[in-house]
């Protein structure tokens, strides 16, 4: 038994380094996302996260069922109201960094230095938070419930509708250009479809999530701050390595389309980059994890509340454009025709 777990266990870089290619193929990114339902009057870009998370749902989800004993642990903050300020924080942060999570690591991959900044101050905002809540112990950590641990009926019959949207999805994705693009050529392709990139994401991160529980990067590093303090178990190295697999698979993905560049003058942005990634920290500990914690392991098993957490991180992304607008004028254009965004 032991052994087959370490199998399975094997799977979980190549599934993240999946991820972390597929993301950077799409360019995704939930400050993008905003922006462009702020200019452009559409949401390409949030729908393609709504379908990752519903692709994670799915696969997550039908695992559950078949092995009920498989799923892992997902945090959740105690009292929610912290969470919903998290998230807040987390958008503000990251609309001035100019990057959320994932898209920090994806252009730091393309050779943005300056990135490295936004992940320091991740960590030194993560280890700010984890000792106030040491110190006065206002807050707590507790496995969120998932409706698959609870057999909900209406858990399931979401799940049956979900499958026949996964059914036709596929079917729509692969009809398209099936006979005219070979396999491999769709997968070095230099920019990816949104919706075949939530399908990665989603299948990738639904297995993951059976897997490892909350493997995101975000959540490592609140975790890891944490342990620091003693004030929990330090994760594991494998944890540690996803990190990397993470970041191998959109370096890889920057090599590969030749969009690797060492950025000039990236200290000019350290400023911006040091203030977003402190406030990320903050948040990314309360919440706890970052965007990419709440579509890939805690929206998926139907927590209303990390859904309202998502909601409050869109929230403060908001409010820093509409604050930004409001002082300058405008906001840089971002525009997506129809399935695809550059």
């Amino acid at each position: 038994m032991t052994s087959a777990i370490a199998m399975f266990d094997l799977l979980s870089p190549p599934l993240v380094g999946l991820i972390g290619f597929a993301s950077s193929r799409a360019s995704l990114c939930t400050v993008r996302a905003v922006a462009e339902v702020l200019t452009s009057q559409r949401a390409w870009l949030l729908t393609s996260f709504a379908k990752a998370a519903a692709w994670t749902t799915v696969v997550s989800g039908v695992i559950a069922l078949v092995s009920p004993t498989s799923a892992t642990q997902v945090l959740e903050r105690l009292p929610h109201g912290l969470g919903l300020v998290g998230g807040f924080l987390f958008g503000v942060g990251a609309a001035i960094n100019g990057g959320c999570s994932l898209s920090t690591l994806q252009r730091l991959a393309d050779g943005d230095l300056s990135m490295l900044g936004t992940l320091t101050a991740y960590i030194l905002g993560s280890l700010a938070f984890n000792a106030l809540s040491r110190e006065l112990g206002f807050t707590t950590l507790q496995a969120l419930p998932t409706c698959w641990q609870g057999g909900h009926p209406w858990g399931s019959a979401l799940l049956c509708l979900l499958l026949l949207w996964v059914s036709w999805e596929v079917i729509r994705l692969w009809r398209p250009a099936a006979a005219a693009i070979r396999f491999h050529q769709r997968l070095v392709s230099p920019a990816y479809r949104l919706s075949s990139t939530a399908a990665l994401l989603g299948i990738a991160g639904g297995l993951l999530y059976q897997l490892q529980g909350s493997w995101t990067y975000t959540n490592y590093l609140r975790a890891v701050t944490a342990s620091w303090l003693g004030a929990g178990a330090a994760p594991s190295a494998f944890h540690g390595l996803l990190l990397v697999a993470l970041l191998g698979g959109m370096l890889l993905s920057s090599l590969q389309r030749g969009s690797f560049a060492l950025k000039r003058h990236w200290h000019l942005h350290l400023p911006r980059r040091l203030a977003g990634g402190f406030l990320m920290g903050i948040g990314g500990t309360l919440v706890p994890g970052g965007n990419d914690t709440l579509i890939l392991s805690a929206i998926p098993p139907l927590s209303l509340w990390a859904l309202f957490n998502y909601l409050s991180l869109l929230s403060g992304i908001a409010a820093v454009m509409l604050v930004t607008r409001a002082m300058s004028g405008h906001l840089p254009q971002v525009e997506c025709v129809q399935d695809e965004c550059h």
